[in-house]
Formats: C-alpha cells, sequence, structure tokens
C-alpha cells in the first residue's frame, strides 16, 4: 500500500515505560538487539513504512534525549515527547501532538520491536475499512483460570479467543470519542479497550506470533533468535539489464509503456518496448531466472505487438512466485531524439503500479549520444536497467 494512495496516518510509539521486569541496569528500549536499540528498531519500522506518513515517539522524561540522539537519522519523526504516568496517559499525549491533517493514528508500543512492514500495512488497511483495527494473534494454548491458591479453577474455551498485539490503528475522530471523558487512573491496558467502551467494535488482523513484546530476558533470547533468522531471508541481489531496437517507418515509438509521437517507431515482435524490456531483463537477472527471450520467445505469435507492460506483469508473477520482490529501478534511455523528458512521470507510474512499489524507487534518466554511435545517428534507441530485489518476508 503506498501513502499517497490514502490519508494522512500517524505512528505513536509507547516507549515510557521503566522495563524493571527484565532486572537490568538499563531500560528495555535501550537494550541492544543485533546492534540495534530496542527503541530504535520499533520506531525505523513505522518511519520506513510507505503506509506512514508521520511518527511521533513518547518517552520517559529522563531518556528524552537520549531518544532524540538515537532516532536523528530516520525519516518522518515528527516529535519525541515525554509520557505520562501510566501507558493511557502516555498515549493521549501522543495523540495530543499527532499532526493535524491525521486521518488515522497507529498506536505501537515500542517494547514490540519485531513487528514487520506488512503487519503494519495490514492492520492500516484494515483500519481504513473498518476505522479500528488491532494486530492480533489467534491464542493456540489451552487456557485455565487459576484462583489465588494455585489451583486450576476451569479451563476456558479458546475457540475465538486472541492475544491483542499492536499496532492498533484508529480513525482520528473514533479514537477523539473514545478519550474524550477518559479515566487515567483506571487500568488500560490497551487502546481497544477505549474503543470497546463507547460501543464501537475494533477488527482483529491475524498477525502471527512472532511480533512479540519484550518483557523478559527470555524473550530477549527468541527476539535475537527471530532476527537473526530474518536476516538471513533478506537477501538482497542486483540485477542489470540492457535493451536496444532499431528504428524504423511505420512503427509506433513506445518507451516505459508510453506512447511518444515520433517519425520512427522500434522494430520488434512486440511493441518493442526497449526501456521495459531492460527492466524485465534485469528483473529476471537478479532472480537468476533467464531473460526475456527465454520467457517470452519472438517465434511464439501470442506475444506478436503485445504491450510490454503485459510482459513485465508477466515477470512481476514470476518472480514474486519464486519469492522476491522488489526494492527499486533505475534505468537509463540512450537516443538522440526525440526528448522524452516530459514523459518519464508518466512511464513512473506504469512502473509503480505494475511493480507495486512507491514511485520514490522508481528512477528513469534520457541521455544522448552527442551525435556519436547509433543511436546518436537516430538509427536505434538503447536502455540500461539497475533493479534490487529482496527475499519476501
Amino acid at each position: 500500500m503506498k501513502k499517497d494512495e490514502r490519508g494522512f496516518v500517524t505512528a505513536i510509539i509507547l516507549a515510557a515505560g521503566s522495563g524493571s521486569r527484565m532486572g537490568l541496569p538499563i531500560t528495555k528500549q535501550k537494550i541492544s538487539l543485533c546492534g540495534e536499540s530496542i527503541l530504535k528498531r520499533s520506531v525505523r519500522a513505522f518511519a520506513e513504512s510507505d503506509a506512514v506518513n508521520s511518527v511521533i515517539v513518547v518517552t520517559r522524561e529522563d531518556e528524552l534525549n537520549w531518544a532524540e540522539e538515537e532516532l536523528k537519522d530516520l525519516p518522518k519523526i515528527k516529535s519525541v515527547i515525554t509520557g505520562g504516568k501510566n501507558r493511557a496517559e502516555s498515549a493521549y499525549k501522543g495523540f495530543l501532538a499527532v499532526d493535524e491533517k491525521t486521518d488515522l493514528i497507529a498506536i505501537h508500543d515500542g517494547a514490540r520491536c519485531l513487528v514487520t512492514d506488512k503487519m503494519i500495512c495490514d492492520v492500516i488497511e484494515a483500519a481504513y475499512k473498518y476505522g479500528a483495527a488491532t494486530a492480533a494473534t489467534a491464542v493456540t494454548d489451552t487456557l485455565k483460570f487459576v484462583g489465588q491458591d494455585g489451583n486450576v479453577i476451569k479451563t476456558l474455551p479458546r475457540n475465538g479467543l486472541f492475544s491483542a498485539q499492536t499496532p492498533q490503528v484508529f480513525s482520528r475522530g473514533l479514537y477523539e470519542r473514545a478519550v474524550k471523558n477518559i479515566d487515567f487512573s483506571a487500568e488500560i491496558t490497551d487502546d481497544n479497550m477505549l474503543i470497546e467502551a463507547i460501543g464501537e467494535k475494533v477488527f482483529a488482523v491475524e498477525t502471527g506470533r512472532s511480533n512479540i513484546k519484550i518483557t523478559t530476558s527470555d524473550d530477549l533470547e527468541y527476539a535475537n533468535y527471530l532476527i537473526e533468522r530474518r536476516l538471513e531471508m533478506s537477501e538482497t541481489r542486483v540485477g542489470h539489464g540492457y535493451d536496444v531496437h532499431r528504428l524504423v517507418e511505420g512503427r509506433r515509438l513506445v518507451l516505459g509503456g508510453v506512447e511518444i509521437p515520433h517519425k520512427t517507431g522500434l522494430l520488434g515482435h512486440s511493441d518493442a518496448d526497449v526501456l521495459t524490456h531492460a527492466v524485465m531483463d534485469a528483473l529476471l537477472g537478479a532472480t537468476g531466472l533467464g531473460d526475456i527471450g527465454r520467457h517470452f520467445p519472438d517465434s511464439n505469435e501470442q506475444y506478436k505487438d503485445i504491450s510490454s507492460l503485459v510482459l513485465l506483469e508477466k515477470v512481476c508473477e514470476i518472480i514474486n512466485n519464486s519469492g522476491f520482490e522488489v526494492v527499486n529501478v533505475d534505468a537509463t534511455l540512450i537516443l538522440q531524439r526525440p526528448k522524452v523528458a516530459s514523459y518519464i512521470d508518466l512511464m513512473i507510474d506504469n512502473y509503480s503500479k505494475i511493480l507495486n512499489i512507491n514511485r520514490g524507487r522508481i528512477n528513469i534518466k534520457a541521455t544522448t549520444e552527442e551525435h556519436l554511435g547509433f543511436t546518436g545517428r537516430e538509427e536505434g534507441v538503447s536502455a540500461h536497467a539497475v533493479v534490487t530485489v529482496k527475499n519476501k518476508g
């Protein structure tokens, strides 16, 4: 999901607790996991998410300066503020600091530093649809109600029982109603309770069991294990693509999926979109899946005059099915004429929709070769593309 397709989302990261149950001389937000503090890991997930526009961090008064320094290199940080006496008051203070144009607020426990972009996007998407949504996971253990003497009183049915996690995402208006008469002395363990108290529903989004809250030393060991596993799975690959087509009369000139008025067009079995062909070959190369000639041979009539954007969709399906997703694209067109600068935004739009990545991750350039070579003589057009892809986590 791209942030420019929706409203304005502000994330509030709650990190004002003491972490006393850890039994350590430092608060848990300062604890390092694989070289990065718990706080920074949590904030980074939201700051780098395309679904989030702004981030507010609520921290302890005695850690305010540390938190500001710790997070200074992350984008979208609107402010770092001090929290209240308890979780509910800290969340409320964060809410008072959100940007006026905020449509949705996403409240997240800073101790849940294993939250992923997919979890964030899934809960935000549900909140757009239902007005309120929470990360959650179905309870799989058999639950027992235990008395003060330590004896089991009864077994609780687990059907329909979920463990609430964060982020918890609400429309601004709904949350404003929920906190209008909030009692900070009441035991409020999550923000869903506030929504429930005014008779509204919260949609539960299954986000799995890895979105743990760091509470004990055992949690630290498990979190380290999960992070190491993710690092193993987050391999990034680079691919390069190159293509060239001859300019001839009687053909359309299509570049990046955009038809450009010109006296000549590119010769080829498909629409001969040289830029898109270079991007496709780069994607296939990065994933070790051959080239476009292998997948779409010019001996196959079904590809005769086909739009290369259709072929790009097929390439995306191929690499997605192989467990990869596109990170970014950098491409260069080499042609003497016509000038294409005014069409580049349209090309980026085409690629953004098909590759399902933000426009900011796509860069297209055009250059001449000062009348040198076959492109300089206007005999043809060539293109280079470099892409990065990563394993889908």
